[in-house]
């Protein structure tokens, strides 16, 4: 899976083609309740923030077969309920809820769109539609769409952040993969127009695991919950605002400035197994090794030697949900502490000290958000809009990652505006790479990318380092 921003995003040129599906006449859709993610995104987006959505791409062989795409896509909404959603407004700004639709209730309506002639107008052309489409509030919150070619077409589904996380695009890939082949040749597509519009509805019975809604961990935390605890300290120590990038980016205060995007690889496969099997060794896993390596970096270069962040985790804890698309994840906090070293090392001391903080925060993850904001003493502070966050995702883990490969799957995000540092931090059979999200602005480009260089020769270090220590043995 290639993690991209839609700024760097290179579809080749082809047919496009694209699909409306919206509820037929006379459709009552059921109640549904937002989780503590998706009503701060709609909140968000009622008060103006751009739409945030994920797109997962991924090739086929020949011409787009309309039809059977048009059956597949209809298949993978059908199963999903959270691809059923709609968000509402209510009377007020922060009157927001959803609703969910019957799949049985959907009506698709193909629309063949222009033959692009490069991939900057095949890039413009979809961002455009998927900024218009993949907006929260109404119904779909979604796009489906392909671009056709005669050797090798390329499917695309983007989606609002409401439907779906970084997860979801292994599992889309997956399954409308193997429907579009099931489907494929079964049916002549219909002719060409403007629009062509026919009901479709996914054959037969398919598992429906129920929306994010449905699973939100248990609120019943005790006021005197250790796990309650963490996150109060941490908050505490921060005078109760959510962390910040330490190093200086050049924003005005106030400001939010067109994102940059950088996507580099930080190792390749050979010095990724070299620097998990160090980290195992010391107690510790590749996540927090990465983990160590970067707050290593950011204190070379002038930052704390205790790096802050919040890391996003996934709540995927059973079958049902490990194949599920929509929006399972939380958000825990994390300090790592690379005082062990000195500049320019990673000690295993520091590996080992990462690896146990990790595993605290992940436990964290069984605290509803809703639970630890409701409990706080004073409301929390948002120094800027955007939060230093660091997600680290082994996409080799998740399922369908042997079809992502065969099809050349990219998991696409939108390019907004931002204000601090996010960092996206994915491991292949390639080895480990990063999509850094960052304000657009001279100072923090030259920040990070001293931050990526430095990050990633401290990764060779460990693994030089490993295997020296296996030579020795």
């Amino acid at each position: 899976m290639r993690v991209v921003s839609a700024d760097l995003w290179e579809p080749a040129p082809g047919r496009v083609v694209t699909w409306d599906v919206r509820p037929g006449p006379g459709s009552v859709p059921a109640p549904a309740v937002p989780t503590f993610n998706q009503r701060n995104h709609l909140l968000g987006a009622a008060a103006g923030e751009p739409s945030v959505w994920i797109t997962a791409a991924f090739d086929v062989d020949g011409p787009v077969d309309v039809a059977a795409l048009e059956a597949a896509f209809a298949e993978l909404v059908a199963r999903h309920a959270d691809l059923r959603v709609e968000a509402v407004r209510g009377a007020t700004p922060t009157d927001v809820g959803l609703v969910r639709h019957a799949a049985t209730a959907l009506v698709w309506t193909r629309h063949d769109g222009p033959a692009t002639g490069s991939v900057e107008e095949t890039r413009d052309h979809l961002v455009a539609a998927l900024g218009r489409r993949c907006a929260p509030f109404g119904y779909p919150a979604f796009l489906p769409a392909a671009i056709s070619r005669e050797g090798r077409s390329t499917v695309v589904l983007g989606m609002d952040h409401l439907h779906t996380d970084a997860w979801s695009t292994a599992v889309v890939v997956e399954e409308l993969a193997a429907a579009y082949a099931a489907y494929a040749g079964r049916a002549a597509a219909p002719a060409s127009g403007a629009a062509v519009v026919r009901e479709v509805v996914a054959p037969g019975p398919v598992p429906d695991p129920g929306p994010s809604a449905d699973r939100e961990p248990d609120r019943g935390v005790a006021a005197d919950d250790p796990r309650l605890a963490a996150w109060h300290g941490f908050l505490h120590d921060r005078g109760g605002a959510l962390p910040t990038f330490p190093l200086p980016l050049g924003v005005p205060e106030g400001a939010r400035l067109p994102q940059r995007t950088v996507v580099a690889p930080l190792c390749d496969a050979a010095v990724a197994d070299a620097v998990g099997e160090r980290a195992r060794a010391a107690g510790a896993s590749t996540s927090a090794a990465v983990l160590a390596t970067l707050a290593r970096a950011v204190a070379d270069l002038g930052g704390p030697e205790v790096l802050e962040t919040l890391l996003p985790v996934h709540t995927r804890t059973d079958a049902a949900t490990r194949g599920a698309v929509g929006w399972h994840t939380t958000t825990v906090p994390l300090r790592v502490d690379v005082a062990g070293g000195g500049r320019g090392q990673v000690q295993d001391t520091d590996l080992a000290a990462t690896g146990k903080a990790l595993r605290a925060a992940r436990e964290l993850a069984a605290v509803p958000l809703e639970r630890v904001v409701e409990s706080l003493p004073r409301p929390l502070r948002f120094p800027r809009v955007d939060i230093f966050q660091v997600s680290y995702l082994d996409y080799r883990r998740l399922p369908g990652y042997a079809a992502a490969v065969r099809h050349d799957a990219h998991h696409v995000s939108a390019a907004t505006r931002a204000d601090d540092l996010q960092l996206w931090v994915s491991r292949t059979a390639d080895g480990v790479a990063v999509r850094a999200r960052l304000p657009r602005t001279p100072e923090a480009t030259t920040t990070v990318d001293a931050l990526l260089s430095g990050w990633s020769d401290l990764l060779r270090t460990l693994a030089d380092r490993r295997g020296a220590v296996a030579r020795t043995t």
